[in-house]
């Protein structure tokens, strides 16, 4: 394969596994409760699970390859917001597990008309932990199967790409060879004439043909 193509694949699947990681590990905290992350908060974390992703960009991606880094994905990201959030303090000063503080934060500020709700997530930190366990494993198996399927295609596509490309390259007219000119035959130089001797010879017809005097 071009090396061209192999840069453009490795840069893809770092931005690729830390894009995927980030933005379903994040969705899914929200989802089960969690602070929505600040873009601080998001660049810091975006930054780590870059990092991260650079081990996983030189080889195809498989289940096998990143199930258990989609795990550790996960996890950090659950801890990094968790932490990150503004109501993390507040959750351990009242008791409240640490991993779901900023749930209980949120629990306490909620408008009235959902204040039942809310109680009984606060007051049952298991219910509330299960749900952000199971929020977390969908977003770890939606990320292994997307960059999975992803990755195949791709590397299908630019293995297609790098098939093609010596084709196309030989059926591109070439550049126009300058017609050689017929090579032009050597006129030899005329002898010069060697002088008689006695100095030039004069005019008039040869001394048999003169007539004699008497």
């Amino acid at each position: 394969m071009d090396p061209s193509v192999q840069r453009a694949l490795v840069v893809g699947r770092l931005l690729g596994v830390a894009a995927t990681v980030l933005a379903l590990g994040s969705g899914a905290h929200v989802l089960a409760g969690g602070h929505a992350p600040s873009w601080g908060a998001l660049a810091l974390i975006g930054a780590l699970v870059l990092v991260g992703s650079a081990a996983l960009a030189r080889r195809p991606l498989t289940v096998r390859l990143l199930l258990p880094a989609a795990v550790a994905g996960q996890l950090a990201v659950h801890a990094a917001l968790t932490w990150l959030s503004p109501g993390s303090g507040a959750a351990a000063v009242g008791g409240a597990h640490p991993g779901h503080g900023a749930a209980v934060a949120a629990a306490a500020r909620v408008p009235v008309d959902a204040a039942g709700a809310a109680a009984a997530s606060a007051a049952d930190p298991h219910a509330a932990g299960g749900l952000m366990l199971a929020a977390h494993a969908a977003a770890m198996a939606a990320t292994v199967l997307l960059l999975v399927a992803t990755d195949r295609g791709v590397l299908a596509l630019a293995r297609r790409w790098a098939a093609l490309l010596p084709v196309l390259a030989g059926a591109l007219p070439g550049p126009v060879a300058p017609r050689s000119r017929p090579p032009v035959p050597d006129v030899a130089a005329p002898r010069p004439v060697p002088a008689l001797r006695g100095g030039v010879a004069r005019r008039g017809p040869p001394g048999a043909l003169r007539p004699r005097v008497a």
